[in-house]
């Protein structure tokens, strides 16, 4: 939770983007229709002025309600906004790949399954939010004489602990103003940004159930139950949360007990089930949870490493080069 005014942490927040994009111009961010990218596209605004700031809308297969939010979010703080259809493209590639799996013999599956798999699922998804990095970097670079920023819109609980993005989709940004906090605190900036800027949308996208929109199904999809379903496949009987406007959830309590005390990635990692209810008296279901952080964690990590490869001084201890 906020210890000082939210007003301090929306100007804090502010003089940082500009230290993010110094010699920049112009700005860019993706906008989905969601709180967090709202957020982002409001601290710009207030940082750069409107006319400096350039948003993407990428449909694909997305919820048309979300588009409505984007444009309403636009004729509130006047930022600059393109609407990219990129439909005609997803399917064009999609037949492509089609003719050519089947021409390897490679099994297909159509995205309109019913039946579909979960790693089916998972491949199209990526694939939408992979969509967006080249129109950004492209959009970006256009738009400030190739300097370009691309302001990143992932919150504390899905970028540190989980890393609940696609590496090289929504992942793919050049900062992210917004990683230190928690959802419920993304929320009640968008809640006094709405009564800062008189603007009726922000508060009704923070009320809004978090979904990345990635799997063509509107609301059906959605983070919190994906991330339940993530648990309940390996073996873990819990139920994800962001919480809401007034209260964090579960993965926030998780993030910080990490944080505190070090029990996901830190010191405690290798704290087992008995000694983190003696030790912290975590309760059986906070102790399930901690195990589901320390298995996606682990999962995960390779988000933030470095790309891996076969090093010089590798090869070099290996007698192979000079």
């Amino acid at each position: 939770m906020f210890t000082k005014p939210i007003s301090e942490v929306a100007k804090y927040l502010e003089k940082r983007a500009k230290d993010f994009a110094k010699g920049c111009q112009r700005v860019y961010v993706s906008v989905s229709g969601g709180v967090d990218s709202a957020v982002v596209t409001t601290i710009l605004v207030r940082a750069f002025g409107p006319e400096n700031v350039v948003a993407m809308y990428r449909d694909i297969r997305s919820n048309p309600v979300h588009k409505q939010d984007v444009q309403d979010l636009q004729k509130a703080l006047g930022f600059k906004l393109l609407l990219i259809d990129a439909n005609p493209l997803y399917d064009m590639l999609l037949n492509k790949c089609r003719k050519e799996f089947k021409k390897i013999g490679i099994e297909w599956h159509e995205e309109n399954d019913k039946k579909l798999k979960d790693d089916w699922s998972c491949a199209y998804a990526s694939l939408k939010s992979r969509f967006t990095t080249p129109l950004a970097g492209f959009i970006a670079k256009a738009i400030d004489d190739g300097n370009g920023r691309i302001f990143g819109t992932g919150n504390l609980e899905e970028d540190v602990l989980f890393r609940y993005f696609d590496k090289f989709g929504d992942g793919a940004v050049d900062n992210n103003i917004l990683v230190g906090l928690t959802k419920m605190e993304v929320r009640q900036l968008a809640v006094w940004f709405s009564q800062e800027h008189h603007a009726k949308i922000l508060k009704r996208i923070a009320e809004k159930i978090p979904s990345a929109d990635l799997q063509a199904k509107g609301d059906e999809h959605n983070d919190e139950d994906e991330l339940s379903l993530w648990a309940k496949n390996l073996g873990f009987d819990i139920r994800l949360s962001y919480g809401d406007i007034n209260t964090e959830g579960n993965i926030a309590w998780a993030v910080k007990q990490d944080l505190d005390f070090g029990v996901v990635k830190g010191e405690r990692k290798h704290f087992n089930e008995k000694m983190l209810a003696l030790d912290l008296g975590y309760t059986p279901e906070q102790i399930q949870l901690i195990m589901f952080a320390r298995n996606i964690e682990k999962t995960t990590r390779h988000k933030e490493l470095n790309i891996p490869g076969v090093t010089r001084k590798e090869l070099r201890e290996k007698g192979l080069v000079d």
